[in-house]
């Protein structure tokens, strides 16, 4: 019993080193758990355990840490759908604070240029008067990668 336990122990500050600055994990969800045991097979009991009896996913949950982030394309899209219809007028103009804003979540160096860009795409991502947001997030970030130069300075698309 004894040296099994060692052995847990020691297997745990093993994976741990190897895992802290992993950005995944499995079924189990973000949380402490998943920062201890990174494999996404039948240890994803233990990763669930973990998580809910130290209250560690809840609370990286609310406060981002334990591996409970979004990526940039989930708050892209979050932001696209939140602020469509100021999106929609700024990127027909070309440049405006919503375009700022979304430079700004995708970590693009230059919101003049995706606002450009943008603009010249405008009929593709609004294609028609009732748009869902999520298909303007697709349009959108197809636009992104589609520029060259846009698909180099926004870091995060």
């Amino acid at each position: 019993m004894r040296q099994h336990l060692w052995m847990i122990c020691a297997s745990l500050a093993l994976v741990t080193a190897s895992s802290a600055m992993a950005d995944n994990f499995g079924m189990a969800g973000c949380g402490l758990g998943s920062m201890v045991l990174q494999s996404n097979g039948k240890e994803q009991i233990f990763v669930g355990t973990t998580n809910g009896t130290s209250a560690s996913q809840t609370f990286g949950i609310t406060s981002g840490t334990s591996n409970c982030k979004d990526d940039a394309a989930t708050v892209a899209a979050m932001y696209i759908s939140v602020n469509q219809e100021a999106l929609k007028r700024d990127i027909a103009r070309g440049n405006g604070e919503s375009i700022s804003g979304l430079a700004s979540i995708l970590n693009c160096s230059d919101s003049d240029a995706l606002g450009t860009s943008l603009q010249r795409n405008f009929g593709g991502i609004f294609q028609n008067t009732i748009s869902d947001s999520k298909e303007v997030a697709v349009q959108i970030r197809q636009s992104v990668y589609s520029d060259t130069t846009l698909a180099s300075s926004c870091k995060a698309i």
